[in-house]
């Protein structure tokens, strides 16, 4: 193999990649090499966990087929340490295994291993497939993908249920204290489906949208099979497991009789939030939050530190209400909606309580309070 490019080019080819390289590699010490591979006037990048796999392609000067697999943190720190180049020629040697890099009077070897020692990684099921516009994808990702589990002993939370019904597309999250609910009308998918995504995966085609202009108009192509889900945006892919296991029936949770509804500023209820849960107990702390005619009161308190402030509200009560809830979780909430105008639901100080975006339907976040 000989291509020659520049180093910014493929420095931010192999970036797309090695975000989601994995930390543990196990006992398969190849799972640490990504797979380098040419085309006709491009080369695929490839790295893979076993788990998922991003695929991208950059655009070269092939001057001789080939392919090989290299240590992905060695070669990438190397290449960025280079001075300012205007090109670069790598190649590789199908005997000894070795890519080599020439750059002025810079030159670098590395060793590495044949194609055929790389696990072999799937391609893009066009079987049940569809587009979406990947701006609007993205942001219903970030809506609801923090209320994921990130506990391992329930594996099948570790993800976001996708399904699609009736002409909408639902993206739900939950660890079983509190829950996140976006949907998307589209009939831009012709079947039902049923399916938990990973984190991981989302959580990568997330950072790539969000690198994305703000008016893109890209599309996010994805692929289903029975036991995975592939996402292609441009030049890049990204093929992940799907987990298995049996995700929770999260519409009986929904509140559909609050008797109590108020409305604060997102914003204002974030600062204090923050204030309230620096003074809580670090492990097992509660904010209490007490509405009162037209006012809300914020409460927390530890061994050493005791916290109160207050904003207006909207809540026209003749008997205070009180409930408490873990500051993450509405941290959590806060952080992702922005500056906002949000809605409060509660039936009673032991119920789940419902939080919406004035004015809309979705997303919607579910939130077990605590038993203080």
């Amino acid at each position: 193999m000989k291509i020659s490019t520049s180093k910014e080019n493929l420095v931010k080819g192999i970036q797309t990649i090695q975000a989601g390289m994995s930390s543990k590699t196990g006992t398969m010490p190849i799972l640490n090499n990504f797979l380098l591979e040419t085309a006709e006037n491009e080369i695929t990048v490839v790295f893979t966990d076993l788990e998922m796999a991003v695929k991208h392609v950059i655009p070269v000067t092939v001057k001789e087929a080939g392919s090989i697999t290299i240590p992905l943190k060695k070669f990438m720190e190397f290449i960025q340490n280079l001075g300012n180049t205007p090109e670069l020629n790598v190649s590789s040697d199908d005997v000894t295994n070795k890519i080599t890099v020439n750059s002025g009077k810079t030159r670098f070897s590395l060793s590495g291993s044949p194609k055929n020692e790389y696990p072999q990684i799937p391609d893009l099921n066009e079987t049940n497939s569809f587009k979406l516009p990947a701006l609007a994808v993205g942001e219903m990702i970030n809506s609801v993908l923090f209320s994921a589990s990130k506990e391992e002993d329930r594996h099948f939370l570790n993800g976001l249920l996708w399904k699609f019904e009736g002409g909408t597309l639902s993206m739900v999250g939950t660890d079983g204290r509190r829950l996140s609910i976006n949907t998307l009308k589209t009939d831009a998918i012709s079947k039902d489906f049923k399916v938990i995504v990973p984190l991981k995966v989302l959580q990568e085609v997330s950072r790539y949208i969000k690198s994305l202009s703000s008016d893109s108009k890209e599309e996010l192509y994805v692929g289903l099979a029975s036991n995975q889900i592939g996402f292609k945006i441009s030049k890049t892919q990204f093929i992940s497991r799907l987990l298995e296991g049996t995700f929770p029936s999260y519409e009986q949770i929904i509140p559909t009789d609050s008797q109590i509804k108020v409305s604060v500023k997102a914003g204002e209820l974030l600062a204090v939030t923050k204030r309230a849960a620096i003074c809580s107990n670090d492990r097992a702390g509660s904010v209490r939050y007490t509405f009162k005619k037209g006012m809300l009161i914020i409460n927390s308190q530890s061994q050493n530190m005791d916290f109160e402030d207050e904003l207006p509200s909207d809540y026209a009560g003749e008997e205070d209400f009180q409930i408490s809830f873990n500051p993450k979780f509405i941290l959590d909430i806060l952080n992702t909606v922005g500056e906002v105008n949000i809605t409060a639901q509660f039936k009673a100080p032991n119920m789940p309580a419902m939080f919406t975006l004035e004015g809309k339907d979705m997303p919607v976040y579910i939130v077990m309070p605590l038993r203080v």
